[in-house]
Formats: structure tokens, C-alpha cells, sequence
């Protein structure tokens, strides 16, 4: 390491001896932060040079590090007075750039070697600590590089697959070398290419700093200005034909090691680290700065922008007394998540790696992503709910766990088991608690069919689906593309927003139909999805949404209330309040199904039928199976069942002009109701129900004729029908 200047050395030691200047207690605090392109461009901070910076404690000499001063609950009021602190021998920086506020606070490290920053607030001061080195590389084939490291962060899982494997296979490693042999956007038997893409595609590319980085080594040997000499210019890309390699094979050795997204470019330069292990010259976070660096770095590639909007950064982070709580810190904190996931879901060991300030971070970029590589393009983690199955024990078919965009299951799932919390058997107040319900994130539970008291149904809904076909699961409907508010130019991001509703940043760039409308047509509201037949019976048939909205509220009208008219049961269900439920088994799971839907948030989207199913079930109402016709009818009408002989269901359509109260019911040879398949309030159109050869009592009928009569009002119609077996 080299030695710190005689003179920085003796001021060094004597800042740390005047409390409480570099007091660990002091109140404020002093943090290295990142900045992205997105972040620098208003300010005007990108011209001429790179000046992104990772937010690492460890950086590239010459190359530009911020800092940040937070007062937060310091009662420190006023401008920072900075000063560095401390410095290796040789340096020359005597003080942090600020002129005209585009540098906020920053400056270059001349010289590797060990820099304290620190910074004066109403008389408070603190420090922060950085490393600058240089960069060594590493390459996916003919280097063991940084892969001292065999086994994915933050610790070692006994299944762990190595670094050194997984990462050789992932994007990150191959991304420079497939753009510059012609495998990228490729069109025409040709790849497109351009200098902008190399800058994310390599390893702490900035061609003004002399710390062996990719940029640098090419501008020193004319590489990077040679290298697209004889490629077709077409739309401001350079057109490689697929395959050839002779650009890839005009760099040496050495530049091929930083050539990929290596483990410099999100730990910072390893070339100190490589030789003396020392941990103070590497970095490691979880924030999303490192990845931000290439993931909100111009207009086409603004991920970061939007998942800076998600609930997922500024949703509930455990607190230091959740952290030791196993069942808190997998879903609230990033760390508490990687460590479910490399962990298969094992949670025994992880209070006593809850750290506090490491653990503070929200659900971030490297949650959901394995920056170290994964089998699919886009390095997600995948869904891995511990033995396959949902809490209250229903197997997850294999076609829902290997689609990657339901690596939401994982959190989003409920956190108690119906089995457990609504037992017939046992007392009403049985598993009553002050979380009684399935704790707000009972998503998968709905998309699958399952988690919900089924026992009053009439038929059997476990299983049943709306959405469950969805080729790419969860990301389907929330990961849509859409325009992105930084481009009115018509490039399109993933959503990583993960909203289903407009926001002010992204006003007319993102509408229901860009979600829905491959499946429902051209939509302006979620409410035009119409549902398929009047679901809580008011007459009329609107929105799904609406529906089940309806369906709830009907529900709750008769169900016990606590002191601010709300269902019990949201954190403030007891077993004081089995003297509510009168001893009513089934008003415990009217409860229960009442939150399950309402904190499934969806109101029916998710899983409109098994959504409904448990409405009907808890309300003790005959399911409906009425569907609604295009055409608006003149008079009523019934036609013949079809198909006729039937087995084992059979269809009947009938038209209706104007709302009315209608009914259907099937009778036998002798005049026996066989099963009454409808008597509801109908809105007038062409309608179609289903009859499944079943009697009142839920048994198949045996083969013989049968007859159905269609009553509305003064009209009536009756019509025979054949069931074969």
C-alpha cells in the first residue's frame, strides 16, 4: 500500500485525536454515492467525459467519485465544508470539485492508494473512506480472475454452483463479445453495433482515465477508432455480419480481460485486492447504483428510472427488531431475499446475519437478478417456493414454476395456511390472531386457484384459473413494455414500475391497452373488461372489477364488523371476538375469504373465477354460469340446447330485451325439479348458460330425456333435451 504524504499523514493523526471530529457517533454522516447518466444529464455533469460513478468505496484512479453529506435527525442545518482528509503519497488533489454545481461534490483520485473525505455540518463532522486502484480483468475461458469466490453472494449455500461457472455463461460475460462479432439486434444475417453500446459492455470504460480499463487500453493502441473501419453505417449502427470475428480479434490479451461485464464492473478494480487480499480495497453493496451505471444510462435504457418508481424501493424495509424475525426480512429487505433464494428458502440462519445498515435496502436490482449469472437471458432468479408447494400445501404445477416471470411467487404468496386458520373441526375462533388472513400478499395463491375456504362451494374451484395460461406469468402483465417518458421517440422498456396504472412521469405512454389488449382489444379503462355474466346481482353487468367490488361489498354487510366499520380480521382479529361470530363456523371463513380477495388487490384480475367462486360460496349463493352475447335483442327467445344428445354438458342460449327476471330449471320425464340452473336478474342482451348434467344435490343424471323451461315475466318456453351416457 503506498504511504500516505508526511504532511497528510501528521494531520491525519491529529484530526482523529480532536473529538469529536471523526467521532463514529457523530450524528451526520458521510456516504460515496452513484450517479447514472439519467442522474448527471440534467445537471449538464456528462460533457465531455463518462463521470458515471458506481457508488463503491473502491473506484478507478482518475476516475470521478461523489459524495454525499446526510444530516438526517443530525439537527445539523447548513452547506458542507469538505475537505480531504487524508491522501496516499504522490497525490495532488487538494480539495473536491463543486464549480457550478455539476461535479456536487466530487473529485478524481490522482494516485492509487487510501483517500478520507470529510465533511463539516454546524460543527458536526464525518468521514467516509475510498480505495483507488486499477483495473486487472477477467476472462470467462482463460483466467481464474477474481474466482477465489466460488459460491454465490452473500455466503455459502452447501449446493452453491461457482461463480466461475455461472458468470462465464451469463449476459454480463458474453454481452461485449457477442455485439462485436455481429450476434446483437441482428437483421439480414448482420448484427447491429455502435460505439455508445461498448461503453456498457466492458469493464470501467472511461477513455480519460489511465487505470487499465477497457476504453483506455483501445484508445492507447487506436482500436477504438479503427474498429468499425469497412462496416456498413446504416441508422447510426455499424452492421457486422454475424459471425465474424476479426474485431474481436484485434484486441490483445489484456484488453480482452476487461472486454466483458466482469467483476470489476461491479466490485470495482481489483488490481490492490488481487494482491494483497486486503477487503478495504474491493467493494460490495446491494445497491442499485452499481447496476445503474448501464441500466439508466440513456434514453433507450432507462431501467433504473422506473425501478426507482416501484413499491419494491419504496415499500417496508424490516426494522432492526424485524430483522431477526426469519419471517420479515426475506421479503422486506434485498439482502434477507438473496439469502432465501441461495438458501432454498431456509430461513434458520438468517437473524444472525441481520446487520442493520446493510440490511436497510429495499427489494433491489440484484434481489430479482443474480448478477453472477442464471440459465435464462435475463439472469433472474427463479420461483422456488420451498417442497413446490403454497403454504397450505398446494403443489405448484411445474408449468407455473419454470415460467421465470413468476419469480414474484416467492414473496407474493400467502403467509398462512387456510387448513391451519379455518378448521370446521375446531372452535370458530380457531386460529384467530392479529394477522388472521392471508398477510396481504396472497397473489399466487389467487393466480394458482388455492388458499382460499372452499368447503362451501358447490362445486369444486380448487385449481381454477383466468390468467394462469400466461406465457410469461406475473411479468406478462406487469413487465409490459412501454413507451418511457425519457424518449418520446418511440423505444420501449420493460415496466419496472410494475404498475397496471398510469403515473404522472409516463402521462399517455402507458394505458390498459397496452397491457390488456392483446387479449380484450382496444380498452380505455380496466373497467371495459366487461365480466361474463352479473356477478353480484344488482341487475346490472359492468366492469369485472366492479363486480367482485360488488360481491365484496355484499359480503361485508353481513359479516362482523370492528370499530371503524372494517371486516375483523386486518391486525385486529382475537379470540374475543369468537362472541361476534355467534359460534358460526361459517363466518370465520366468510372472514377469511372477505381478506383473502380484498388483499389479493386485483379485485378478480388475477383469477376472475376462482375470485368469484369464493364470493358465491361465502354469500351461499348458487353459482351463476351465464354468459353474455354480442347483439342486443328485440324479444325473448330460447333456442335448443346444443350439443343434443349431450354428455357430459350441454349449452343453451336464450335472448332477453330488457332487464328482467329471469329463470331455468330442468326437469325429469315425471315432472320432478331436477335443478334449478338459473333465477337471477338479468340486463337485457344474448346470453348462453351452461347445464353439467348434475341435479341439485351435485350428482351426474342418468341417461334419459329431460326437459328445461325458460320463465321471464309473461314469457315462457320449454324445449326437451337427451342425455346420453
Amino acid at each position: 500500500m503506498p504511504r500516505f504524504s508526511t504532511v497528510i499523514g501528521v494531520l491525519l493523526i491529529a484530526a482523529l485525536l480532536m473529538a469529536p471530529m471523526f467521532d463514529a457517533s457523530a450524528a451526520i454522516k458521510v456516504k460515496t454515492i452513484a450517479r447514472s447518466l439519467n442522474e448527471l444529464t440534467p445537471i449538464g455533469a456528462t460533457a465531455p467525459t463518462w463521470n458515471i460513478a458506481n457508488g463503491l468505496r473502491a473506484v478507478g484512479v482518475q476516475s470521478r467519485t461523489y459524495f454525499k453529506a446526510d444530516t438526517a435527525g443530525s439537527g445539523a442545518v447548513g452547506t458542507p465544508i469538505w475537505t480531504i482528509a487524508a491522501k496516499p503519497a504522490g497525490s495532488t488533489v487538494t480539495a473536491l470539485d463543486s464549480a457550478s454545481g455539476k461535479w456536487i461534490n466530487s473529485f478524481k483520485p490522482d494516485v492509487v492508494g487510501q483517500y478520507i473525505i470529510a465533511a463539516t455540518v454546524a460543527g458536526q463532522t464525518a468521514a467516509d473512506t475510498i480505495w483507488a486502484s486499477t483495473y486487472t480483468g477477467v476472462s470467462p475461458t482463460a483466467d481464474a480472475g477474481c474466482f477465489c469466490h466460488v459460491a454465490p453472494f452473500p455466503s455459502t449455500p452447501s449446493t452453491a454452483t461457482a461463480i466461475a461457472s455461472s458468470w462465464s455463461k451469463s449476459v454480463h460475460a458474453t454481452m461485449f463479445n457477442r455485439g462485436i462479432t455481429g450476434y446483437l439486434e441482428v437483421e439480414r444475417g448482420k448484427g447491429a453495433y455502435a460505439a455508445g453500446c461498448i461503453k456498457c459492455h466492458v469493464t470501467g470504460w472511461d477513455n480519460t482515465a489511465a487505470n487499465n480499463n477497457f476504453g483506455i487500453q483501445v484508445k492507447n493502441t487506436g482500436w477504438d477508432t479503427t474498429w468499425y473501419k469497412g462496416l456498413e453505417l446504416y441508422a447510426g449502427d455499424y452492421w457486422i455480419t454475424t459471425g465474424d470475428s476479426s474485431k474481436w480479434n484485434m484486441l490483445s490479451s489484456d484488453q480482452m480481460k476487461v472486454a466483458t461485464i466482469g467483476c470489476e464492473q461491479c466490485h470495482g478494480p481489483a488490481a490492490e485486492h488481487k494482491s494483497t487480499a486486503g477487503k478495504m480495497s474491493i467493494g460490495v453493496t446491494i445497491d442499485d447504483g452499481v447496476c445503474n451505471q448501464c441500466h439508466d444510462g440513456s434514453r433507450r435504457h432507462s431501467i433504473g428510472t422506473f425501478a426507482a418508481m416501484s413499491k419494491h424501493e419504496e415499500g417496508e424495509i424490516a426494522t432492526p427488531a424485524e430483522g431477526g424475525r426469519s419471517n420479515c426480512q426475506p421479503c422486506h429487505t434485498g439482502k434477507g431475499f438473496i439469502y432465501y433464494m441461495n438458501h432454498n428458502q431456509d430461513t434458520s440462519g438468517i437473524a444472525a446475519v441481520w446487520n442493520a445498515t446493510f440490511d436497510a435496502f429495499p427489494i433491489m436490482c440484484v434481489a430479482c437478478h443474480d448478477p453472477h449469472g442464471s440459465p435464462n437471458p435475463y439472469q433472474l432468479r427463479t420461483m422456488n417456493l420451498k417442497g413446490d408447494t403454497l403454504r397450505n400445501g398446494y403443489l405448484v404445477p411445474i408449468s407455473q414454476r419454470s415460467k421465470i416471470g413468476n419469480l414474484c411467487g416467492n414473496c407474493h404468496n400467502s403467509r398462512y395456511s387456510v387448513k391451519a386458520k379455518c378448521d370446521p373441526n375446531k372452535p370458530p375462533y380457531y386460529g384467530f390472531s392479529s394477522r388472521y388472513g392471508p398477510h396481504y400478499s396472497g397473489q399466487t395463491d389467487m393466480l394458482l386457484g388455492a388458499g382460499g375456504y372452499e368447503g362451501f362451494a358447490l362445486a369444486p374451484i380448487s385449481g381454477v384459473g383466468t390468467h394462469q395460461g400466461l406465457e410469461g406469468g406475473c411479468a406478462t402483465c406487469h413487465m409490459q413494455d412501454s413507451k418511457t417518458w425519457l424518449d418520446k421517440g418511440g423505444n420501449t422498456l420493460p415496466n419496472h414500475t410494475f404498475s397496471m396504472t398510469d403515473t404522472t412521469y409516463r402521462t399517455g405512454y402507458f394505458k390498459p391497452t397496452d397491457i390488456c389488449g392483446t387479449c380484450h382489444g382496444e380498452i380505455a379503462d380496466f373497467d371495459e373488461i366487461k365480466a361474463g355474466y352479473d356477478y353480484d346481482r344488482n341487475g346490472t353487468i359492468q366492469g369485472v372489477q366492479t363486480e367482485v367490488l360488488g360481491m365484496l361489498t355484499k359480503l361485508k354487510a353481513i359479516l362482523p364488523k370492528d370499530s371503524t366499520g372494517e371486516v375483523i380480521g386486518s391486525g385486529t382479529l382475537k379470540k374475543s371476538d369468537s362472541v361476534a361470530v355467534n359460534g358460526k363456523f361459517d363466518v370465520v371463513a366468510g372472514i377469511w375469504n372477505y381478506w383473502f380477495v380484498k388483499n389479493d388487490r386485483s379485485m378478480g384480475v388475477h383469477n376472475t373465477k376462482y375470485a368469484v367462486g369464493l364470493l358465491y360460496a361465502s354469500l351461499k349463493w348458487t353459482p351463476l354460469s351465464v354468459k353474455q352475447l354480442d347483439g342486443l335483442p328485440t324479444e325473448f327467445a330460447m333456442d335448443q340446447n346444443y350439443p343434443n344428445p349431450f354428455n357430459p354438458s350441454t349449452t343453451i342460449r336464450f335472448s332477453v330485451p330488457h332487464e328482467s327476471k329471469v329463470s331455468m330449471v330442468v326437469y325429469d320425464m315425471t315432472g320432478a325439479v331436477v335443478k334449478t340452473i338459473l333465477n337471477e336478474n338479468l340486463s337485457a342482451g344474448n346470453k348462453e348458460v351452461t347445464w353439467d348434467g348434475t341435479n341439485s344435490n351435485g350428482a351426474k343424471v342418468s341417461t334419459g330425456m329431460y326437459i328445461y323451461r325458460l320463465e321471464a315475466g309473461s314469457f315462457s318456453s320449454t324445449k326437451k333435451m337427451l342425455m346420453l351416457k
